[in-house]
């Protein structure tokens, strides 16, 4: 699901540039493409930590602005902060409830280890921060939503993230609270409207781009090795390849 989510974005970006009225041929926008992905292995591979450091934050705005952007009834300045804030409490609750693995995956991808406080002032900080914006967006009639609601999903991300393994913890909150979330927003992007007949035309348009991305990260799976030490970059470049744009 991750990857038939992100790795749609080729279309995604042909689309937009339709809707903005800038015309971007194919191989133009799959130049750029694989040139970013090109920078990313890069980064991951010379400057791990700086990379790595980045990933994270984009993910956690990712995250923030899938789940939030429907409820905006208008943006301002405050709305990067607010998305970033409540994506970056997310992945701090799955690194405060996972800290010893993923010291390991940071440890292998750096060659740093990361004490488990530094998970726990990051979920103080980025929760502070989103409470305070939650607060002050809601006074200010930018934002609507059920608080009861929102707490009650993270307090089961932080019942599932204390229960499941790592992997388990990050594919449940990521297929279920991401991915199909994001599935349907493409559709709607693409088509106007989520249909039957909508849902199974993204299906059969995506299946190119979604069998290109499996196959390619399997190949490079069995050239390289899972132990090579430029796997973890190559994997993390890829993931962050269709989680960035």
């Amino acid at each position: 699901f991750g990857i038939l989510h992100g790795a749609n974005d080729l279309k995604l970006i042909q689309a937009s540039s339709t809707h903005t009225k800038k015309k971007y041929s194919f191989l133009k926008v799959t130049s750029y493409y694989v040139l970013f992905l090109l920078i990313c292995a890069s980064l991951f591979y010379f400057l791990p930590g700086l990379a790595l450091l980045a990933f994270v934050l984009f993910s956690g705005y990712h995250f923030g602005e899938q789940h939030w952007n429907s409820k905006f009834k208008s943006q301002s300045g405050t709305t990067i902060w607010f998305y970033s804030s409540y994506g970056l409490v997310v992945l701090s609750l799955l690194f405060v409830s996972q800290a010893g693995v993923v010291n390991v995956v940071i440890q292998n991808i750096t060659g740093y280890a990361i004490p488990p406080k530094y998970y726990s002032y990051l979920l103080f900080f980025s929760g502070g921060l989103f409470a305070a914006l939650y607060i002050l967006l809601t006074k200010n009639n930018k934002v609507v939503s059920n608080w009861i609601q929102e707490m009650f999903y993270l307090a089961l991300f932080l019942i599932i993230f204390n229960t499941a393994s790592l992997l388990w913890s990050f594919a449940i909150y990521f297929i279920l609270w991401h991915s199909l979330p994001s599935l349907i927003d493409q559709i709607g992007f693409l088509y106007g409207e989520v249909t039957k007949k909508s849902v199974i035309l993204y299906l059969k348009t995506s299946f190119i781009y979604w069998a290109i991305s499996v196959i390619g990260l399997a190949l490079l799976y069995l050239i390289i090795g899972r132990e090579s030490d430029t796997f973890q970059p190559i994997l993390f470049s890829f993931l962050a390849a269709i989680t960035f744009p």
